[in-house]
């Protein structure tokens, strides 16, 4: 009877630590230095987690019968992002900086019969870096995965540890699939730009330094009334842009439209001679000259690719004001080339800025 005794009690003492084992199930992500990536070029910045109960509980699973915590060995940010640093080691410093943000990592399991459980585990992140302070969302992961296992074994950790591995997986492949075609990629903004110098429309003429203004370009024969000046060109310039991504960086590609309009060009007959329209051909020069000037106010303006269009808008305007300052400034130097001496003056300042323009191109 007393050796029965001993027995018992000897069961119940070897059964106690196990039970006190099993007041939680600890999910360890172990590193398999099989699962290290081959080709990547981003690093594990930062991970947050957004769940709405941060910290290392991912649930509940079952085990002998009743409901126990299912927990990660510290919080759920410090351990994924140990995890994934490991898959994923910095090793470049133009590695793209990744946050990762946790939106929901869980598992819940249910009894549904003896030696029976069903669970479910949930993965929710999204992926983001910061670009000049500024956050660019760039893809997300979701996924789930359903199972039934006995209620003796225990699945729910190399469930986790998959939509884990999977979720970095999906980042790697999305970055090499999207590098140099999304703009949220770019990690620089490169200015390119060309002249257009076709049109369909007969009105227009576009400036070229081998097609200088004739008597023909300027449609009206008489002045506008009140005006007392022997002809007027009118001249604009405008752009139009587009922009598309390329390796590391963001092309902003600007097309330039330096023109007169036909149209709204005049010139009296009496006054239709060479003088005459070397004035005109001036004004429009200078249009061409003003058109380098916002190229140069681009160059040295803060453009970014969050933000580039209302800095380019606004530069434009800058120039426009430049070349109605710089064209006053010529008609009133020269009297509207009645000023023979400062016309001469003017005639040689811009033959030589335009030569020197054309020279380098």
């Amino acid at each position: 009877m007393t050796k029965s005794i001993s027995l018992i009690f000897f069961l119940i003492s070897a059964l106690t630590p196990l039970l006190a084992q099993q007041d939680k199930s600890i999910v360890t992500l172990t590193k398999d230095p099989a699962g290290l990536f081959k080709s990547y070029k981003f690093f594990i910045q930062n991970v947050e987690d957004q769940r709405p109960q941060p910290g290392a509980t991912l649930g509940k699973v079952i085990a002998f019968g009743k409901e126990i915590p299912a927990v990660l060995p510290g919080r759920a940010e410090s351990e994924l992002f140990e995890y994934w640093s490991f898959i994923a080691p910095k090793k470049e410093q133009t590695y793209l900086p990744l946050y990762i943000t946790i939106k929901e990592l869980s598992v819940n399991e249910k009894r549904v019969g003896p030696n029976k459980v069903t669970g479910e585990v949930r993965l929710n992140v999204r992926f983001r870096w910061y670009r000049d302070m500024q956050p660019v969302e760039l893809t997300g992961y979701q996924t789930s995965a359903n199972y039934t296992r006995p209620e003796t074994a225990f699945t729910h950790d190399k469930l986790i540890r998959q939509l884990v591995d999977q979720a970095l997986s999906h980042f790697q492949k999305w970055m090499a699939a999207n590098a140099g075609k999304t703009p949220a990629l770019a990690r620089n903004l490169v200015l390119a730009f060309k002249e257009i110098s076709n049109s369909t429309s007969e009105d227009t003429v576009f400036y070229s330094p081998k097609r200088p203004l004739i008597w023909n370009d300027f449609k009206v024969r008489s002045a506008k009334p009140g005006s007392r000046y022997a002809a007027a060109v009118f001249t604009s310039f405008g752009y139009e842009g587009h922009s598309y991504p390329k390796g590391d960086d963001l092309v902003v590609e600007i097309g330039l439209k330096i023109f007169m309009v036909k149209s709204m060009s005049w010139g009296r007959p009496e006054s239709r001679n060479a003088g005459t329209l070397r004035h005109e051909q001036i004004h429009f020069d200078i249009t061409r000259l003003v058109v380098e000037k916002f190229k140069e106010r681009l160059r040295k303006a803060e453009l970014t690719i969050e933000d580039y269009d209302s800095e380019i808008q606004y530069q434009f305007l800058e120039a426009f004001r430049d070349m109605n300052r710089d064209q006053e400034q010529y008609d009133g130097e020269t009297g509207h080339g009645l000023n023979a001496g400062m016309q001469a003056a003017w005639d040689k300042k811009v033959a030589q800025q335009i030569e020197a323009l054309y020279s380098v191109q």
